[in-house]
Parts: structure tokens; sequence; C-alpha cells
């Protein structure tokens, strides 16, 4: 089992070397494996200047922008994935919208998985928060690279968050391809509910078990948070672990919720510790 055709979203040079980098760490090494380096173009958000009509300097600005980013991306994808033998290619798509979250949407239809860098605020072509649409609405999941930390050599440690919901299922079996490579998986879940299921006497026990059959080296944890922050435990656990991947759902509670108290998937999106697989 492995990621077949891969999509590596790149808005900067400075993200381009982690995204590349993180796209030939997961990518296998068989022949039939495609990496499609991805560069959108969001749509122009032209104001009319004082006479009432479109100001095109604007326009004429950002497109010439775009073109120079576009081209500097693209030649850097290429001498990087130069270097090896996977399959390649690297595409220049427009987006509908302001955004260009939504030009990778499109090709997120023909795609296994995204690979998208965490925004840098030190990096103005790729401080643009794009991390929720792209979960949202992809359709796919998408694995984050940040920006503090070193990309690891591979991924032999992962820490899977569980909660029991469909969010969380999905992204654990999303990430098969990535668990079945690691050493050792932990599956945590914090504060779970007891199980109306008499036969389960472990929560999570399901989940372990099913990814067992796939050939995961996969270990329950069940923690008692003790007034302690689900975020807070999860963290201490990565770095416990020294895990090189996470693997979450995202937004197991509505967006409005995350917003006003607080979450999980707001704390790790904004610091994230590692790899970051997220699905919903």
């Amino acid at each position: 089992m492995a990621f077949r055709t891969i999509i590596a979203f790149i808005r900067s040079e400075r993200e381009a070397r982690r995204v590349i980098g993180a796209a030939r760490l997961i990518a296998s090494s068989s022949e039939r494996t495609h990496i499609i380096g991805l560069y959108t173009i969001p749509s122009p958000i032209v104001y009319a200047d004082p006479t009432g009509f479109a100001d095109t300097t604007l326009f004429e600005a950002h497109e010439q922008r775009h073109k120079e980013n576009s081209q500097a991306i693209a030649a850097l994808f290429k001498a990087k994935m130069a270097k090896g033998t996977i399959s390649h290619e690297f595409r220049i798509v427009r987006s509908e919208s302001s955004s260009p979250s939504a030009g990778v949407t499109q090709s997120a239809l023909r795609a296994d998985i995204i690979i998208a860098g965490q925004p840098d605020p030190d990096d103005p072509d790729s401080v643009n928060d794009v991390t929720d649409p792209l979960v949202m609405e992809s359709g796919r999941p998408v694995l984050f690279v940040p920006y503090k930390t070193a990309l690891p050599e591979k991924i032999d440690r992962v820490v899977v968050a569980f909660n029991g919901k469909r969010e969380a299922s999905r992204a654990a079996f999303d990430s098969l391809p990535l668990l079945l490579k690691a050493e050792g998986v932990d599956i945590v879940w914090v504060d779970p509910k007891k199980s109306i299921d008499p036969n389960v006497d472990i929560p999570g026990t399901p989940l372990s078990d099913a990814l067992r059959r796939h050939g995961v080296n996969v270990n329950p944890h069940i923690i008692e948070s003790h007034g302690e922050s689900t975020d807070k435990i999860l963290r201490r656990r990565i770095a416990e672990n020294n895990a090189s991947l996470f693997v979450m759902g995202a937004y197991s509670q509505s967006r409005l919720k995350e917003w006003v108290f607080g979450g999980v998937t707001s704390s790790i999106m904004a610091d994230m510790p590692c790899l970051t697989l997220m699905s919903r």
C-alpha cells in the first residue's frame, strides 16, 4: 500500500524546499508513484480608481509577481526532483477565487494526498493561512510540513490522536501507507467515554485491531487528563516518543466552537510539533 499520486502544493521558494523534501520522504520507490508540484495563481482583487475604472496596474503587477514566482519554484522543483528517479511534473493552475487553495482542491480530485507547508509568518508568499480550506474542502488527507522543525530522515514513530469520532478514524486509515512503514504507532485517546459495547474492554481497541490486521505495529494508550488540556497531553506524548509524524482528525467539534473555546485542531495548526497529517 502506498500513495501513488502526491500533490506538493508550493507557494514560495522558501516553502518549496520543505514541501518537496516531505513529498520525496513519503513517496514509494515504486515506478508508479508520481509527484505533482503545484503552484496556483489566485484571482486578483482589483479595485477601482477614483474615476470608477479598474486599476489595471494592480492586475499587471499581480500577474508579473506570480509569473516570476511560479517560474522560480518550477525550476527549483525540477532541479530537486531530477536528483532521484521518482516520476514527477510541475503544474501552474489558476484559482477561481482570491485564495490559492481553490486551485488545489480541483487538482486534489485526482490525487491520493496533498502536501502543504504550514504558513510561515516570516515568508510573505506563504504567510496566508490556507490550512482550513485544504482540510475542509479537498476531500483528501493533507500532510502539513512545519516551518520550525527539520524534516526527519524517515517516519519511524507515529502518534495518532483518537477520540472515537469519524474524523479521527478516517485520519487513521488515510495514513495507512505511512503507518505500515513505521516502527511503532501509538494511538492516544484522552478521557474516553465508557464504551456501550460490553465486548470492548479498552476504548480504541477496535481501531487498534483493525490497523493491526493491516500489519501496523500499533499500541493503544488511554490517558486520563485530570484537568490538563488534550493539546498539552498530545504534545507531551509526541515529544516523549520523538515522533516524526502526528495524525489527527480535523475539527471533530465545529469550527465555531474551536474559534470560541479553542481546540486541538486550531492549536496544532498554529504550532505544529512535527509532520502532521489531517483528514476530515
